[in-house]
């Protein structure tokens, strides 16, 4: 069987074996796949244009651009920590618009219903006659929106979850997912308070951002991490399961950054706003990272161990210097050979990519005492077939 390795790891006098005729370097998604996100990123699309009247009513159009833009920069942050934990196992993008598109229409517009309901049905109807204007106001900040925006951005977790279930391994997944839903959330929101307070504009997005950069999208990336233990459990009903410490905490920490004021000075404020949860944040991304490594490294060594896999490319993949490293390698090597630009890279970019889909479904499956069931072996089967056609492409003799 042929086998390939990282530059340092190449035999002396090793070299590059003509690509097959047959040979394609990257498969691509199912119909499916395409018709289902397309069809979730134009309902996303049509949900902001839902919004958009809202935000440019109040400050016309200039307003908007320049409150867009500043919105933007904290969205653009959201997205540099998503890169940087989803190095390992990146998401397509597709999914990455589809989340974001969730985040910054369809849960504004269920939490902009939901809001509207509970400040005028149920916080009355809860406080009794004798409540003022403002015990309506705050309840409905303090509680009616952690319980209502929380649960309409966790909701595009949730059907990521059960319509994408192959682009869901864990709970990195459920963070990167939840940090965009909530970073798209906050971008549109962020543009509705700019623009109907936007002669305070400068002095509102110090309080928003740099007073407070972990909002929406941490309350969402907390709710994503406990979404992402789901995938290890028999039945999709399970995330029912895990639904309940998801909203609890999410809720949490949207609670206290609404109501805190009330009850803290502005310095308290910010210091309970930001450093628990931003420790927090740490803890759970790093535990993630180390959870995903390690399902990957105990995926692939039956693999190993039985011969489909070498060494060299299970610690390959489990190095991210090693795969850029593998990368070059297979560029250069298919270059030598007289292969188009670019064909060499996505050749070693879907290899290792497959090889990590391979680990995360033994992991799952021998979580599940699964491994011998014909389902299991059937998609094993088909994606050992499909690793060892594109390994082909740059094969060693």
């Amino acid at each position: 069987m042929s086998r390939t390795y990282p530059p340092n790891m190449m035999p002396a006098g090793a070299s590059i074996l003509p690509v097959p005729p047959a040979w394609q370097p990257a498969r691509k998604h199912s119909s499916t796949f395409y018709i289902v996100v397309i069809a979730a990123i134009v309902i996303g699309v049509l949900a902001f244009l839902n919004v958009l009247p809202m935000l440019l009513e109040s400050a016309g159009i200039t307003g908007f651009f320049t409150s867009a833009l500043l919105a933007a920069i904290p969205l653009a942050v959201t997205f540099v920590f998503v890169f940087a934990i989803d190095r390992f196992e990146p998401e397509p993008t597709w999914l990455y618009v589809a989340a974001l598109l969730w985040g910054g229409g369809v849960a504004v517009v269920l939490a902009l219903a939901g809001n509207s309901w509970w400040h005028d049905e149920l916080a009355p109807a809860l406080l009794g006659q004798n409540a003022s204007q403002n015990d309506i106001m705050r309840f409905t900040a303090s509680v009616g929106a952690p319980v209502v925006e929380e649960f309409a951005k966790g909701l595009g977790i949730i059907l990521i979850f059960l319509m994408f279930r192959k682009h869901f391994n864990g709970p990195v997944d459920g963070i990167v997912y939840g940090a965009i839903i909530g970073g798209g959330f906050a971008f549109t929101e962020n543009i509705l308070y700019f623009t109907a307070y936007y002669e305070q504009l400068g002095e509102l997005f110090k309080i928003r951002f740099l007073d407070g950069p972990l909002s929406h999208d941490a309350y969402t990336a907390f709710f994503g991490f406990f979404i992402g233990f789901a995938v290890y459990s028999r039945s999709k009903a399970s995330i029912l399961l895990w639904f309940i410490p998801a909203m609890i905490g999410s809720m949490f920490f949207h609670y206290t950054n609404n109501d805190g004021l009330y009850w803290m000075s502005y310095d308290q404020y910010r210091f309970v706003n930001n450093v628990p949860i931003a420790i927090l944040i740490i803890a759970m991304v790093l535990y993630s990272r180390n959870h995903e490594v390690t399902a990957v490294r105990d995926g692939l060594r039956p693999y190993v161990n039985s011969g489909w896999v070498s060494s060299q490319e299970a610690n390959m993949v489990l190095s991210l210097r090693e795969r850029e490293n593998a990368k070059k390698w297979a560029e250069q090597s298919t270059r030598a050979q007289g292969a188009p630009q670019g064909v060499g890279r996505t050749a070693m970019n879907t290899f290792q990519m497959e090889l990590v889909q391979l680990a995360h479904e033994r992991t799952r499956h021998e979580r599940l005492r699964t491994v011998g069931s014909t389902m299991y072996l059937d998609s094993a089967n088909d994606k050992l077939a499909y690793v060892n056609h594109l390994r082909s492409g740059f094969a060693l003799r």
